[in-house]
């Protein structure tokens, strides 16, 4: 039995990820795909547009057997914590022969060497062999200025001329990560089509561009497998969509608290994950002219840090994750636990292979997780609990839906 594996947010799911679970299969041979799937809330720091379970169906209608949650912690982390814990998931599975990623380059060797995992051929024969502007060529010529110390996103920037190519900086932590872990996981690299990461002006395969037409109401049918439009047209009005704005009063509420509370508690906003000391003056020299969440993100941001920081530390304020959480060495840093969001009814052999080689514990329903975790496990695993039932309680205040809390959901079995 071959079992393949993808990291992913599906933010919302659209015909990108049909072709990454798609080509994926094909290219491994894999049986059964596994999504690593984040929560309720994503990389970048925002809330997803539509919640875990909603994502989780669309992914096992897309040709997933099996969804399992990135937990809040690294799903909402920097890019090095968001792949050490994805791919930690993966490995301790047991049960997993392949990683497959989408890269703007395609090519797995570069990959290896950008990781610093395998020394490529001399910058001549790339030249003589493909030309000066091939994209291998350029390629190398990345990995040379990294061995100087150029971080990768300025190296490829210098290199080619373009914003830094996001999907590939990932799949090199991926690498990277497999190889701290001593994992003998094969990764595999499948070469990305249309739109990047964060390409809002593609009309076909980004997530930014769908999220875009989705939030200024224009048609997107288009961008998406008809599965995932029919869901997400069934729960609009009612779950979906939710937008970063939504959480204005919740975060305004926790900081005040926090700020106000300072001088008499040990808790302090630089306690929290991304905040740093600067960050953190920022936020209180900002918060009395606080109207919405999207303007004091703009006020607080400054250019020592990028925006996507902002975004997660605001949101590691509003979902109690502190630095302390996280383990000092990265190599270190682990998820505990494996919880299913959904399988596919014919992926009894997948599960029972889940079941006998997972090295932490298997959780199918949220009630049982007490009687199974240890301590620290469980102290983690409620902040996925809360994340989820803070982005309840944002669809209940925004489209007066019925609360549910996450441990009353149930796994999502199509």
């Amino acid at each position: 039995m071959k079992v393949c594996a993808c990291i992913c947010e599906l933010n919302p799911f659209h015909n990108g990820h049909e072709y990454l679970f798609r080509e994926a299969r094909r290219l491994t041979g894999a049986d059964f795909l596994v999504a690593v799937m984040s929560g309720d809330f994503v990389q970048r720091g925002m809330p997803a547009i539509c919640d875990k379970y909603a994502r989780t169906g669309q992914a096992l209608m897309g040709g997933a057997d099996l969804v399992i949650e990135l937990p809040v912690m690294y799903a909402t982390a920097s890019a090095d914590y968001f792949a050490q814990g994805a791919v930690s998931a993966i490995v301790n599975m047991g049960c997993v022969d392949h990683l497959c990623f989408g890269s703007e380059c395609g090519d797995i060797d570069m990959l290896y060497s950008l990781a610093g995992i395998r020394t490529q051929e001399d910058a001549g024969v790339h030249i003589l062999s493909q030309g000066e502007t091939s994209e291998r060529t350029k390629l190398y010529r990345i990995s040379q200025l990294l061995k100087q110390g150029m971080s990768y996103a300025k190296a490829y920037a210098e290199v080619t001329g373009y914003k830094a190519a996001s999907n590939d900086m990932l799949a090199i932590r991926y690498i990277k990560s497999l190889s701290m872990l001593d994992s003998d996981i094969e990764p595999v690299c499948i070469k990305r089509i249309g739109g990047g990461y964060n390409d809002t002006g593609s009309d076909d395969m980004s997530a930014a561009s769908v999220r875009k037409k989705i939030f200024s109401r224009e048609g997107y049918a288009h961008l998406v497998p008809k599965y995932a439009y029919r869901t997400l047209e069934r729960i609009s009005g009612a779950a979906f969509p939710i937008t970063l704005n939504d959480l204005t009063v919740q975060m305004y509420t926790v900081i005040q608290r926090i700020i106000d509370e300072e001088n008499v508690t040990d808790n302090e906003l630089s306690d929290y994950m991304d905040v740093s000391a600067n960050i953190a003056g920022r936020i209180r020299s900002n918060i009395a002219s606080y109207t919405d969440l999207e303007s004091f993100v703009s006020s607080v941001h400054s250019k020592e840090y990028t925006k996507g920081r902002i975004y997660r530390a605001l949101l590691h304020i509003l979902l109690d994750i502190r630095k302390e959480d996280y383990r000092e060495e990265l190599e270190d840093c682990q998820v505990s636990y494996i919880r299913i969001l959904g399988f596919r009814q014919s992926a009894a052999g997948l599960l029972s292979a889940l079941k006998e080689n997972c090295i932490v514990p298997v959780i199918s329903k949220a009630g049982d997780a007490a009687a199974i975790l240890d301590e620290e496990a469980m102290y983690l695993f409620e902040k996925d609990i809360r994340a989820a039932n803070l982005y309840d309680r944002v669809c209940t205040f925004k489209f007066g839906k019925k609360p549910e809390h996450d441990y009353t959901r149930e796994v999502v079995i199509i």
